[in-house]
């Protein structure tokens, strides 16, 4: 993949534990070499996040957490997808409005998360999760960011989904095992820069591993090239990558 204006680093000689991490698809490298990074609500957080940002993960522990997290995500989303095929926005924004309206949140939230629980626990959404998420990392790069506290983000500033009416005990079950729900700041594998920020492509770098930039290589190498024990950190991302063999 061929850049002129963002940088481009082997993940080799990153201080892994420190960096700011963001991953996208291949076909945005483009646009991201020629304008850098713009703000948006992507689809899967219409009706949830309520301001345009960008989302980073601090260090490998960061990144590991956010894609055991997404994975999560991804198998909950089986409770609004329809039939056959991925639930329209409108719908999921539907169910999102109804999770938090404030006279019946407490048993839609209690409902939601009986059912996210189920899913879960469900081995046949599990592996078809997997393989959506497979997909995913394999047409994904891996950006590190030259992120300024306080001029491009603030480590104070609040995660917007756990600010809102949604039930704490269904966001546990697809947050990151460590998150602090009792918290509404951010947690250290779902940052998020100021509302309405761009980054420029001087301050973004693409990663590579020799002549690869796929992503799930990059993830490869960080995972067996770290004293994190991804069982307990990120249990969700351990069992995707032992149900695809790629530990060994």
């Amino acid at each position: 993949m061929e850049v002129k204006n963002i940088k481009v680093k082997d993940i080799q000689e990153i201080d892994t534990h420190f960096s700011f991490f963001h991953y996208t698809n291949k076909d945005n490298i483009e646009s991201i070499d020629n304008n850098g990074l713009l703000p948006k609500i992507g689809n899967s957080a219409v009706g949830i996040e309520m301001t345009e940002k960008i989302f980073f993960a601090i260090g490998d522990k960061g990144l590991f957490s956010i894609f055991d997290s997404w994975i999560k995500w991804l198998i909950a989303k089986r409770l609004i997808d329809l039939p056959g095929k991925k639930a329209d926005i409108p719908f999921y924004c539907f169910c999102t409005f109804i999770m938090r309206l404030p006279l019946i949140h407490h048993v839609v939230g209690f409902i939601v998360n009986f059912i996210v629980w189920i899913e879960l626990k469900c081995k046949p959404f599990r592996i078809k999760s997997f393989k959506i998420m497979k997909e995913i990392l394999d047409n994904s790069c891996l950006l590190i960011l030259d992120l300024k506290e306080e001029v491009d983000f603030s480590y104070k500033d609040i995660d917007e989904v756990k600010a809102q009416r949604f039930n704490k005990k269904m966001l546990k079950r697809v947050y990151a095992k460590q998150s602090k729900m009792a918290s509404k700041k951010m947690d250290y594998w779902n940052m998020h820069t100021f509302s309405n920020i761009n980054i420029p492509p001087d301050k973004i770098t693409l990663l590579k591993l020799d002549a690869s930039d796929n992503c799930l290589d990059i993830l490869l190498w960080m995972v067996k090239n770290t004293n994190i024990d991804l069982k307990i950190l990120s249990p969700t991302l351990y069992e995707f990558l032992e149900y695809y063999r790629l530990l060994d």
